[in-house]
Parts: C-alpha cells; sequence; structure tokens
C-alpha cells in the first residue's frame, strides 16, 4: 500500500480510510460503535485538514511553518515531451481512493491557477488524453506504452508533464492508471465549461457542502465563453500532440 508522504495527503488518506470504514461498520453492523467511532474520527480529521489551508480560492500556503503548498505544480520542472500509457483502472476500495485522491490533485492545482490557464491545461490534456488512448499501440493492451510527442513546443512539454506528473503522484492505494486520469480530467473539463473555473480546493467544497458556480467565481457569460473558446483551441491541439506521437518501446 503506498502512503502519502507529506502530512496533508496522509490526512487525506485517514480521513478517506476512516470514513469509508465507518460507513462500511455502520451498515453491516446495527448499531456499530466502532463504526460511529471511526466515521467521528473521520470528520474531526476533516475539520484539522481545513485548518492546515487557507481559505478562498486556493491553499496559498500549509500552516506548518515554512511548509509550502504543492500547489501549483510548478510546470517548468515536470516538463517532458514524452507520455506513457498505464493500462487498466483499480477497482473496489482501491479505486475508489485513486479517485478521490486523483480528484483532489487535479481540483487543488487548478484553482490555484488563473482561469486562463486552467482551462488551457484542461482542454489540452482532455484532447491528449482522448485521442492518445485511441491510438492502437501494442498487440497486448495490457503492456505499457510510451508516446514522444517529438518537437513539441515548451508550453505542450509542460502541458505533457502536467499530466504526467499527476497520473503518477495522483495515487493512493493503486498504481498509476491513465483512465483514472482522463475519467477525472474529463469530469472537470464538462463541469468547468458550464459552471466556471475552479476557486475551492477540493475538501473544502465538500465539508462545506458547496460546489462551484458562475456567481461564486463572478464569471460573466462572456468572460465563460472566451474560457471556453481557449479550451476548445487548447482541446484540438492536444489531439494534435497525440496524432503526432511516436510510440517507444518500454523495458519489460
Amino acid at each position: 500500500m503506498k502512503l502519502p508522504l507529506r502530512l496533508p495527503e496522509l490526512i487525506l488518506f485517514a480521513i478517506i480510510f476512516l470514513g469509508g470504514f465507518g460507513i462500511v461498520r455502520m451498515v453491516l453492523f446495527q448499531p456499530d460503535p466502532i463504526g460511529v467511532a471511526a466515521f467521528i474520527a473521520a470528520l474531526v480529521l476533516v475539520g484539522f485538514y481545513r485548518r492546515l489551508s487557507t481559505s478562498g480560492s486556493h491553499w496559498a500556503r500549509i500552516d506548518m511553518g515554512t511548509q509550502r503548498s504543492p500547489w501549483p505544480i510548478n510546470l517548468t520542472s515536470v516538463a517532458s515531451d514524452r507520455f506513457e500509457i498505464f493500462p487498466g483502472r483499480p477497482e473496489g476500495y482501491a479505486g475508489y481512493t485513486d479517485y478521490i485522491i486523483m480528484s483532489v490533485y487535479v481540483n487543488d492545482d487548478l484553482a490555484a491557477r488563473q482561469p486562463t490557464e486552467q482551462y488551457a491545461l484542461l482542454g489540452f490534456g482532455n484532447g491528449f488524453l482522448e485521442s492518445i488512448r485511441s491510438r492502437p499501440a501494442r498487440v497486448d493492451d495490457q503492456r505499457r506504452t510510451q508516446f514522444h510527442v517529438v518537437d513539441a513546443s515548451q508550453r505542450y512539454k509542460e502541458h505533457i508533464g502536467w499530466l504526467a506528473y499527476l497520473q503518477t503522484s495522483g495515487t493512493d492505494n493503486a498504481g498509476p492508471s491513465t483512465e483514472n486520469l482522463h475519467s477525472v480530467v474529463r469530469f472537470v473539463s464538462d463541469d468547468i465549461r458550464s459552471m466556471g473555473p475552479r476557486t475551492m480546493n477540493y475538501w473544502d467544497k465538500m465539508h462545506n457542502k458547496k460546489s462551484e458556480g458562475l456567481d461564486l467565481s463572478n464569471t460573466t457569460p462572456d468572460m465563460l465563453k472566451s474560457w471556453t473558446d481557449i479550451y476548445q483551441e487548447a482541446f484540438l491541439e492536444g489531439q494534435r500532440q497525440a496524432q503526432d506521437a511516436t510510440i517507444v518501446a518500454v523495458p519489460d
């Protein structure tokens, strides 16, 4: 089992584990003091987690001395012209927690960025993943496949590197899954085109039972149209970059 290394991520893992364990116990064994206690402990951790992050559009600084938030991801440092397909998708509890952690990574990184960059990254990411996953790779589709985007510009290297970083870092109880990453990127892409850009971190929204909205982000119809135009242009470019990529052998 892969455990997060940073304290905020460890708390997220504990919230998901205790919450899930408590709910399952309460459903299977009624009444169940152990399940209730686990669920209460998860709620307490949610409150503690909120205190680690600042209120507002994103957690700009973690309240732990000099430790800084990992968001936004430094695109220059993760830039790459290669993207590896990790086949399959974890099922059951491992699949559930991996999807949640991936959602946290994608949401909180975007919330730390300006709207124009949010739409550009998501547009490129969704177009790239849609196209790269539809390309024939090896005969055995359960084998890892790496794609090389030859002559990619620095901007597109940063976009590809952003996806690659999320794919390998936004995991919990299972290994990387391109399908899992694409599922989250696709969901957020659909959401921002109608509800506006991300403005809050994931667990703040869950704890406060809030959702993104045009009023919350002060998004006007003209702004939304301008940003969705950026998204659509980036989506098409992501498709083109994926279609032009060459397959690189990955050692077994």
